[in-house]
């Protein structure tokens, strides 16, 4: 008889011994991917900033930590990281670009932190997706947007003075969150990555109920932007499943597509008046107008370099620094440029602005090119990426150091990126070490014997 079925507990060991440090290995990167979606959510900064009425000390060291988890995921896979990397250069030239304005900035030391950050930020949006396929990625998405959403609007129902706004725009949702304006746009990208997740396997369908949670979070933050970015995202994510269907329905959904937007272009710039009106806003975009253009004129002041990445914004006490020529213009204090755009160009002038079109364009082509056989990942990827691009002419979520819209952008780009260079799926670990072939005579059958043919 063989060691094998001589000995049954040690038949019963050596796989469990693999298999143990292998799952135990899973999941330890599984809680990193997490905690890292978790980090660039920002809830671990802006709960502690709400509980206290104001910031904290210490607060920094969200940022190190999501630095480090960054870095330890690309380490575990360093060749496939830094390939993915390599295919999508343009983001490796703007983070570079990012640490060369540090020579030009009137704050070196907050624009190399922030330079830091954002690099580590794109270093594990590649290494994600070195590690995981779009399930997967799906799946851990939601679990850290869908249990801030839950969390949120129970926050805004049992405890208003955490969950909603009290100083301006009084009675409206914000959850973990410090402004509605996050909130309602975490709930749009919630509702395309539960569809998106739900396609991609009939197990993920109980997380379907999200969606109408995300509605009514919408709804609760009276924002017209969340409403657009949904409407938005489920047009494209359903144009998208229908050319991923039999070749006849792609065309037909394509050329419809194009006569839809022709249409709603057109509709767009004759009557924008009355567009303004159904959206309840004003020709002006609520004051936005009044910051573009003071913006653009202190950019034009320096059209090459620009002022510094994340010199700008955080320097609000400089008299002789430009955000107090755009406060004197615009006769308000505004918080950012309301326009991702104009602020990577008053940043980071001409050079900036034109390798974020490239990293924005890489983005898009390879969401596209992956579109018609990517599967739900496509579908989530185009859909994101289109609404996010359509929100970053009026918010500025784009170019930032550890944000997560700007680090779900990169992690589109390096995952459809990912699928373009190494089109094999990840190969995944095998529980089991390999068993040699046994020669010689079998002590058992492998199979029981046949019975005999009654006569």
């Amino acid at each position: 008889m063989t060691d094998s079925f001589r000995y049954p507990l040690k038949q019963a060991i050596e796989p469990a011994a693999v298999l143990i440090p292998h799952a135990l290995g899973l999941l330890l990167r599984d809680a990193c991917v997490v905690l890292f979606f978790l980090i660039h959510l920002q809830v671990f900064v802006s709960v502690p900033i709400k509980l206290n009425g104001g910031p904290l000390p210490g607060l920094g060291f969200v940022w190190a930590s999501g630095s480090i988890l960054g870095l330890g995921l690309a380490l575990t896979k360093p060749l496939r990281t830094a390939a993915i990397a390599l295919g999508v250069f343009p983001f490796v030239a703007l983070c570079l670009w990012a640490y060369v304005s540090s020579t030009w900035t009137a704050n070196p030391v907050d624009t190399l932190r922030a330079s830091t950050f954002m690099t580590c930020s794109f270093i594990g949006a590649c290494a994600i997706a070195a590690h995981l396929s779009w399930e997967e990625i799906l799946a851990r998405l939601t679990l850290s947007l869908g249990s801030l959403m839950i969390l949120s609007v129970g926050l805004a129902i049992a405890v208003p003075s955490i969950g909603q706004m009290t100083d301006i725009l009084q009675g409206a949702w914000s959850g973990v969150w410090g402004e509605k304006q996050a909130m309602g746009m975490y709930a749009a990208l919630l509702i395309l990555a539960s569809l998106a997740l739900a396609l991609s396997n009939r197990k993920y369908w109980p997380c379907l109920f999200l969606v109408p949670l995300s509605l009514v979070a919408i709804i609760g933050t009276t924002g017209k932007t969340a409403i657009l970015m949904s409407f938005m995202g489920i047009a494209v994510l359903s144009v998208g499943w229908l050319v991923q269907k039999d070749l006849r329905v792609a065309i037909a959904t394509l050329w419809t597509t194009i006569v839809v937007g022709c249409v709603a272009i057109y509709a767009l710039t004759q009557g924008k008046e009355l567009v303004f009106r159904l959206l309840g806003r004003t020709p002006d975009f609520t004051g936005r107008t009044e910051v573009w253009r003071e913006v653009a004129y202190v950019a034009d002041k320096r059209p090459m370099t620009g002022y510094g990445f994340h010199a700008v914004w955080e320097d609000q006490t400089s008299t002789a620094g430009p955000y107090q020529w755009i406060a004197d213009g615009t006769g308000f204090f505004p918080q950012n440029a309301h326009s991702s755009w104009l602020d990577v160009t008053l940043q980071l002038g001409l050079p900036g602005l034109v390798l974020l079109a490239a990293c924005m364009a890489i983005a898009l082509i390879a969401t596209l090119v992956r579109l018609r056989n990517g599967g739900p990942g496509a579908l989530f990827a185009v859909s994101a990426l289109a609404t996010l691009m359509m929100i970053s002419f009026t918010e500025s979520i784009l170019m930032s150091s550890m944000d997560m819209p700007w680090m779900l952008v990169m992690l589109i780009a390096a995952k459809s990126m990912q699928e373009l260079l190494f089109p094999t799926s990840i190969p995944m670990p095998r529980p089991f070490p390999n068993r040699g072939y046994v020669h010689g005579r079998r002590d058992i059958a492998p199979f029981p014997p046949k019975r005999p043919f009654p006569r």
